[in-house]
């Protein structure tokens, strides 16, 4: 059946007797062609952790920062590789087209998250992005049971789940989840769409994500522990009100009528430099858009709107951004020293010269080759031109003409070796 949200359907649902207790099951979860306009906001009122049975949560005076419309579609409509993982090995009959990818900047033509809607469960069996044109299922070893049915108060239930994913040169991403929950209340919820009868599911998650972005040659592990509080009516498919509590930050999402443009969470470091060797360079970090507040991971490792460096050889420097939804943006700034080019100076590795350059390079390997093949790659791993060339005297030219301004990896393999260096290119 198909969903599309009104806001005068709360006033014919509003005319039905609400207190009473809702009894949830598997028709009240999404169904392919599902439409879910849905409002967010980290403007939370204080006490919405409290519960009880038969009782009334007040949530009239949330007030939208952001809005989203959540999608859902058939599993057998996805990619055929994704069908064989997800819905002849896994079960899935439901899909939702994803808004976000895990690391911004990759080439993701095509991402799906994948559920399993049975009379027992409502469960994530995991996700799928195709790169490059190169499908990547990312399957959990264990669903995600995120409801159990029925579900009376009481009632709670488990799940460990994880899942990898590597593609060579460019990311490793692995993720675990365990998920504990339990039905603590039921009663009246009333939000800006309108009054329903729900029963509330309280949700702990403890997850660790492990990051290695193979260009930017940095990686990192991070955990998280999330709270979320669910408030689920009768045949709305997503909840009326979720409300996800992670430390000091606080997010609701609420089924809503549309108030404004979407907007997508980004950020920018400023445009690259140039500066002398030794050079002290304060970077800044501006956010736009997404739900506040923000946290900001560089690749120094450090944290915050702002990063102070002291410049000592041309490099690469990057900013992670994300909002309070788990939205995700990231930004790059290219900082080169006078005289001395991204990847130079490195015994053992290739050089490149001019560097940064407009036009034509030489590049000396540490080594002599007959033949090599050479691949110009963006910074996020996108390859932009491809060649074979004659290193036989460990040095060759390289014509980089026609490449827009910006950093460059420029990657040589030959006889199972491969080298890789740095280039910038100016106009």
């Amino acid at each position: 059946m198909k969903k599309i949200i009104l806001l005068f359907t709360v006033t014919g649902l509003m005319t039905v007797s609400l207190f009473s207790q809702v009894v949830i099951n598997q028709s009240d979860m999404p169904a392919p062609g599902d439409t879910l306009r849905v409002s967010i906001t980290s403007l939370v009122p204080a006490g919405f952790a409290q519960t009880a049975m038969d009782t009334t949560w007040n949530f009239i005076d949330l007030d939208a920062l952001d809005q989203r419309v959540d999608t859902f579609v058939m599993a057998t409509a996805t990619p055929s590789l994704y069908q064989l993982i997800f819905v002849l090995l896994g079960g899935a009959n439901l899909a939702a087209p994803l808004r976000d990818i895990p690391i911004p900047g990759l080439p993701i033509t095509q991402g799906f998250t994948f559920y399993k809607n049975s009379s027992s469960a409502f469960s994530n069996l995991g996700t799928a992005y195709t790169i490059q044109g190169f499908p990547l299922p990312a399957k959990y070893d264990n669903p995600d049971k995120i409801y159990k049915f029925p579900m009376p108060p009481g009632e709670t239930w488990s799940s460990t789940s994880a899942f990898s994913i590597a593609v060579p040169d460019m990311l490793y991403y692995s993720t675990q989840r365990i998920r504990s929950n339990e039905v603590d209340g039921w009663g009246n919820l009333i939000t800006p769409f309108g009054t329903f009868a729900t029963v509330r599911v309280k949700s702990t998650l403890n997850i660790h994500d492990s990051i290695y972005v193979d260009s930017l040659a940095i990686g990192f592990g991070f955990d998280r522990n999330i709270i979320e509080y669910k408030w689920i009516g009768k045949g709305f498919g997503i909840p009326l009100l979720q409300i996800n509590e992670e430390g000091p930050l606080v997010t609701a999402t609420y089924l809503d009528s549309c108030r404004m443009p979407a907007q997508p969470l980004s950020v920018t470091l400023g445009p690259d430099t140039t500066v002398t060797v030794g050079a002290t360079l304060t970077l800044h970090a501006k956010v736009s858009y997404g739900t506040p507040p923000y946290q900001i991971i560089w690749s120094t490792l450090e944290m915050g709107d702002s990063i102070t460096v002291t410049v000592e050889d041309s490099q690469t420097y990057s900013a992670v951004v994300l909002d309070a939804m788990q939205n995700i943006a990231i930004a790059q700034k290219v900082v080169s020293v006078y005289g001395v080019g991204i990847g130079e100076r490195k015994e053992g590795e290739m050089n490149i010269y001019p560097n940064p350059t407009g036009g034509t390079v030489i590049i000396r390997l540490p080594e002599k080759f007959a033949e090599a093949d050479m691949q110009v790659l963006t910074m996020q791993g996108k390859i932009v031109r491809e060649s074979v060339v004659s290193p036989s005297s460990g040095a060759f030219d390289a014509d980089l003409t026609g490449l827009p301004e910006g950093a460059y990896l420029i990657k040589i393999s030959a006889k199972n070796k491969i080298y890789f260096g740095k280039i910038q290119i100016f106009k």
